[in-house]
């Protein structure tokens, strides 16, 4: 599905989106920027995700109280968020509110304060949820996971950074982040829902002005995947284990039938990992697969949650189905189970405008076209099982990359 659009240039370089509806009263602003862990050296970690944490706590005209009130009488918001390459601003609003909105967004993204006690705050915020982090067992394996798989390539790191790197970050460091990356004004504008498209580009126009944005900081070279076994021992009483292979990327020709394959091992509970490890051999309580399609560095791994005396077998269970996709064609009954699940989770991930603004934003961030979504669901359809198991044969007969998660004495394995 392409979700139709118009497309304007700034005078400053911009690139902005729109996409008028009548369907729902909400208007969706977002905004893009190259910015993310891939990004930030290792001392720099979470200095990304602090930045847009803070960019939306107050302007050089308000406070981030007064900011919150203003948009509270609107019944309006506004948040800023990054994944690992691309970081956004966004607005939501009715259509009757919109234009105010408006007004408040653009202040956030051309005069924040940068207020050194927000700062502080969102500090003390964010190593709250880096300690809390420490019991999401789920996530302390895809994080080992991730130092094992990528190495020294900066996209090893946390999104959120770590505690000895954000203690050390301040109000300097998140504003000179922020000018790195604004430089001075998002490239990507893309607006979704009830709203007058000409008031749009005049309002960006007359805030954004002329000055010629600065291109993107490079993006740096591909990561060389890393196989290899890491094991970390915690006080707890699960084992979380992962087993995984570099995988096809958003440009990758195989791409779609990775997205079959991904279906097929963990996309339900009729997947073959759910099936297999959990129904038949009662191998763990949660079991199911990852697929990290991005534009480079692209995974796929399973995932157990077992009891640590069963862990030994389930991570030969998980090795085991991996290698009987290598050996053995898939079912057609699989791959038509796994099209319908591709097909309505991508219709289902596009109901709402914020959503829709999202994907219209990375597609014209990552430059893979408005009709990335389109290319991929009708490629689909020429997914056979022998297409599957060559794509399985060329990613998953090497060395897999495991990250255990265990409690601290379980048996080596």
């Amino acid at each position: 599905m392409v979700l139709e659009h118009e497309r304007h240039a700034l005078s400053c370089g911009a690139t902005v989106l729109t996409r008028p509806l009548e369907s729902n009263d909400i208007v969706v602003v977002r905004a893009l920027t190259p910015m993310g862990p891939i990004y930030e050296t290792d001392g720099e970690a979470g200095l990304c995700s602090l930045t847009q944490a803070v960019l939306t706590r107050g302007t050089q005209q308000r406070s981030a109280s007064e900011m919150q009130d203003a948009l509270a009488d609107l019944g309006s918001d506004i948040d800023a968020s990054t994944g690992s390459d691309l970081g956004s601003v966004s607005m939501r609003a009715t259509a009757a509110t919109w234009e105010r909105t408006l007004d408040l967004y653009i202040e956030t993204l051309t005069a924040p304060a940068f207020d050194p006690r927000e700062v502080e705050t969102e500090i003390e915020q964010t190593l709250g949820a880096l300690e809390a982090r420490e019991d999401q067992l789920l996530a302390r394996a895809t994080d080992l996971f991730r130092e094992v798989f990528y190495g020294d390539h900066p996209l090893h790191k946390r999104v959120l950074g770590y505690s000895h790197t954000v203690a050390t970050f301040d109000r300097e460091r998140v504003a000179t982040c922020a000018r790195t990356f604004y430089r001075p004004f998002p490239p990507i504008i893309v607006a979704v829902g009830r709203f007058d498209p000409e008031v749009l580009l005049a309002r960006l126009e007359t805030a954004f002005g002329t000055t010629p944005i600065v291109p993107p900081t490079p993006r740096p070279a591909p990561p060389e995947p890393r196989p290899g076994k890491q094991r970390l021992e915690l006080d707890r009483e699960a084992a979380y284990l992962m087993h995984g292979f570099p995988a096809p990327n958003w440009r990758d020709l195989d791409y779609p039938v990775a997205r079959v394959l991904d279906a097929i091992l963990g996309g339900s509970m009729s997947s073959r990992l759910f099936i297999e490890l959990r129904e038949k051999q009662a191998l763990g309580y949660q079991v199911s697969s990852i697929y990290s399609d991005q534009l480079d560095g692209s995974f796929l791994a399973g995932y157990i949650v077992t009891d640590p005396g069963r862990a030994d077998q389930a991570a030969r269970g998980l090795a085991e189905q991996f290698r009987r996709v290598v050996e053995e064609p898939v079912e057609e009954e699989e791959i038509l189970a796994a099209r319908r699940y591709l097909r309505g989770s991508y219709l289902i991930g596009a109901e709402t405008n914020s959503a829709q603004a999202m994907r219209l934003g990375r597609h014209e961030g990552y430059g893979l076209g408005q009709d990335f979504g389109a290319r991929w669901l009708t490629a689909i359809e020429a997914v056979t099982p022998e297409a599957v198991q060559a794509l399985a044969r060329r990613w998953f007969d090497r060395e897999p990359t495991c990250a255990y998660v265990v409690p601290r004495g379980a048996p080596d394995f």
